[in-house]
């Protein structure tokens, strides 16, 4: 199983993410290193770690629609794969990612307009640059779209993966730095029954080593995970000595 780090960013810095109140998010305090720069982090985690893929989070443009343009830009220089989530709505959205050098973009079911905009996406840049993530807030929906907010999380991610998408993120905004635990492996169980071939990632709430067993057993190709690598509580020699990699 991958893991694969997160670096939320806020304001040009990395924050960190604590159960989804992004007004909340504060400068990032690392066992890791003092900075707070992304680039430092995404270095550390790539020389440290040996992480070859990483997920950005752009909160001021999931927020604001500001997007650290030339922030990604930079981060896009390095071997590390990104995976951008900019809180996409439409094509030009996920276009500037990729133009900018992003290897896959988020399409967010809290910002995704309609099923048929995900289908014209689809059409438009292919399933193996995109990555449609299931938002959840305490298991339920999390979308500005009524039509997939009433509805159960399982019913809505098979409807969008019917239209097309191969990778798929399942995280529950709840469990964010909360470090108890994942709650979405029911969910991602069930998911992986119904699509054998879908990649199924997901995180939120990881503490430790320990905890990736579990997500592995859950038919999960990768873990998000962010606060227990800056706490210390999952290192590098743990990871590679787990029986979940």
């Amino acid at each position: 199983m991958q893991i694969i780090p997160v670096i939320d960013l806020k304001n040009g810095i990395v924050v960190r993410g604590v159960a989804g109140n992004r007004d909340s998010y504060r400068r990032i305090r690392s066992t890791l290193t003092e900075s707070c720069d992304p680039s430092v982090i995404l270095n550390l985690f790539a020389t440290d770690f040996g992480f070859t893929r990483a997920y950005i989070a752009d909160l001021d443009a999931i927020q604001r629609g500001q997007l650290n343009r030339c922030t990604i830009a930079e981060l896009a220089q390095t071997n590390t794969l990104l995976l951008v989530d900019r809180g996409v709505r439409c094509a030009d959205d996920v276009e500037e990612l990729l133009d900018l050098g992003a290897a896959e973009v988020v399409v967010a079911l809290e910002t995704l307009p309609d099923a048929e905009t995900a289908r014209r996406l689809l059409q438009q840049f292919g399933s193996e640059r995109l990555v449609l993530s299931l938002d959840l807030m305490n298991g339920s929906v999390l979308s500005e779209n009524a039509a997939f907010a009433d509805r159960p999380a399982e019913e809505v991610a098979a409807e969008l993966l019917s239209v097309g998408f191969e990778k798929l993120i399942v995280l529950d905004l709840a469990a964010v730095g909360m470090s108890e635990g994942t709650p979405t492996l029911d969910l991602c169980r069930q998911l992986r029954s119904k699509f054998a071939d879908v990649q199924i990632i997901t995180g939120g709430g990881v503490r430790s080593v320990e905890d990736l067993t579990p997500i592995k057993a859950a038919g999960v190709d990768a873990a998000l995970v962010a606060s227990a690598l800056h706490d210390g509580r999952l290192t590098a020699a743990s990871i590679r000595s787990s029986s979940a990699k």
